[in-house]
């Protein structure tokens, strides 16, 4: 049941990322709400729904946004090993410093590999604009979007949770 509503909600983000987002652009870039979902996702559960979650919602949202599913599963891959390596960092951070930096980098690394696709694809070359437009109101619109949705949740009381997955063994 959990699983049938992570699905659910994910696939809603991938729709409204099709329909709302556009509605609502912030110089150059749109809300991410597939990242927001993901990285929400991976904050307060276990890395394991987010390694089946991905792949899906990346299809599902290359296949409402006919962009290449392969690019935007390459586009959401440094979500869990980037989170885990700041787990696991020697620097003191906090739940919300964490997840807020995974947020951000995998935003940045997100819009880089669409804006470098879209120039594959014949879009004009312009990397000053690409940063100046895209990449900084970007940075800033996912850093203010995570922490609207974030605080709130950690006052209704949700702990976050680490980014290490159980050891198991074969029997």
């Amino acid at each position: 049941m959990k699983g049938t509503v992570i699905g659910a909600a994910m696939l809603l983000a991938a729709i409204a990322q099709v329909t709302v987002a556009p509605l609502f652009p912030v110089a150059g870039s749109v809300p991410e709400f597939v990242l927001l979902g993901l990285v929400l996702l991976a904050a307060f559960s276990s890395p394991s729904p987010v390694m089946v979650v991905t792949p899906l919602v990346a299809v599902a949202l290359a296949f409402l946004s006919d962009r290449s599913p392969g690019l935007l599963l390459l586009a959401y891959l440094p979500l869990l090993p980037l989170g885990f390596a700041l787990e696991e960092s020697t620097v003191p951070l906090n739940h919300y410093v964490r997840t807020l930096a995974m947020m951000v980098v995998t935003g940045v690394w997100l819009r880089t590999l669409l804006a470098l696709g879209a120039m594959a694809n014949g879009a004009t070359p312009a990397f000053s604009l690409l940063v100046s437009d895209v990449l900084v109101p970007g940075l800033l619109l996912d850093a203010a979007l995570l922490t609207v949705v974030y605080i709130p949740m950690r006052l209704a009381g949700w702990s976050g949770r680490g980014m290490t997955l159980q050891r198991s063994r074969y029997y």
